[in-house]
């Protein structure tokens, strides 16, 4: 039987795997919880990041959000003059990798890392979501240079990151879409963002790497897209795209994880039985075929175990054994 990291380097590969993948198969590291990459700080309080934006740890959440009234940026057109990058060579990259990776299992699991706040993601961050749309709109010729900018931190970011921590994948986050449709009319994000993502893309390429998106709403107006850019897997594929016509369409061109309605998995009064339906349901139309690793934010689930367990029974009947069910 193939070990772990086998079997996921033929998921990745988009070939059928012997049996079913799941997430904790992975070396997993995230970067940008103002450990040392500050990208995002995710701790109590009010703190800001390497670019100066302040945010705010909201309790109800359990994460920070961009402090209210109070953005790093209000006027695009003047981001040159407020959105200072950070010295990433100063980084303790060295020590803070090797106490990230200690209890990776690189021989037996596949390993991927994971770092926050794409191109569009910087300018909502920093400036009111609400102008930011605007600003698409207004001034694409600055939007567009922006995201020029931010794309060649986020290289320069990644360089550092692989040569470190030298991950199997590494997954950058940018959410284009929230749970009804896209935030943008497709064609501004294939003027304004794709190029540039594509150089992002096209980087952690050249490194042999995988590279996976992450897009935690709707997003598949651009799918095809992102399939035409050789991104090799994107995540969450949250149930408000439609996942039967995704996998039907994309299911052999591009790694799905996810499918799940997480949603319904936090929600109050749901039963377990609703939750074994819903992730059967899920599993009858993403698992045939491969390209597809079931992933739920089981930590924001009073049912995490039992989210787990069915994921086991269900990859069972659609794959072969894994090497812990023998």
């Amino acid at each position: 039987m193939i070990t772990l990291k086998e079997n996921m380097r033929l998921v990745y590969e988009h070939k059928m795997p012997e049996y079913m993948p799941f997430m904790w198969d992975f070396n997993t590291a995230m970067l940008g919880g103002m450990d040392f990459v500050n990208e995002r700080p995710n701790i109590p309080g009010t703190n800001k990041d390497w670019f100066g934006q302040e945010w705010t740890y909201e309790e109800l959440t359990g994460a920070c959000n961009p402090t209210p009234n109070r953005p790093l940026l209000t006027d695009i057109t003047q981001w040159k003059d407020v959105l200072k990058f950070p010295d990433l060579d100063k980084l303790d990259w060295e020590g803070n990798a090797k106490k990230d990776t200690a209890n990776w299992d690189r021989e037996n699991k596949f390993s991927r890392i994971t770092i926050g706040f794409g191109m569009w993601e910087r300018l909502f961050s920093i400036m009111p979501f609400d102008d930011a749309l605007c600003a698409l709109v207004e001034e694409p010729e600055a939007c567009y240079e922006f995201f020029g900018a931010v794309a060649d931190h986020k290289i320069r970011l990644h360089e550092l990151a692989i040569r470190y921590y030298q991950p199997d994948v590494l997954i950058m986050h940018d959410d284009y879409g929230n749970g009804m449709n896209l935030f943008m009319a497709p064609d501004t994000w294939r003027q304004l963002l794709k190029p540039h993502l594509q150089r992002i893309v096209d980087h952690v390429h050249s490194h042999g790497v995988f590279y996976e998106h992450h897009n935690c709403g709707y997003f598949e107006p651009i799918a095809q897209d992102m399939i035409d850019m050789g991104i090799d897997a994107t995540n969450p594929v949250h149930v408000s795209n439609n996942i039967a016509h995704m996998k039907a369409a994309y299911g052999d061109k591009m790694v799905m994880l996810g499918g799940m309605d997480t949603q319904l998995f936090g929600r109050m009064n749901v039963t377990p039985e609703e939750i074994r339906e819903s992730i059967r349901h899920s599993f009858e139309i993403m698992a045939p075929g491969g390209n597809y690793i079931p992933m739920a934010a089981v930590s924001y689930s009073a049912y995490g175990d039992l989210i787990n367990e069915e994921f086991i029974r269900c990859g069972s009947q659609y794959y072969g054994p894994r090497p812990d069910q023998a």
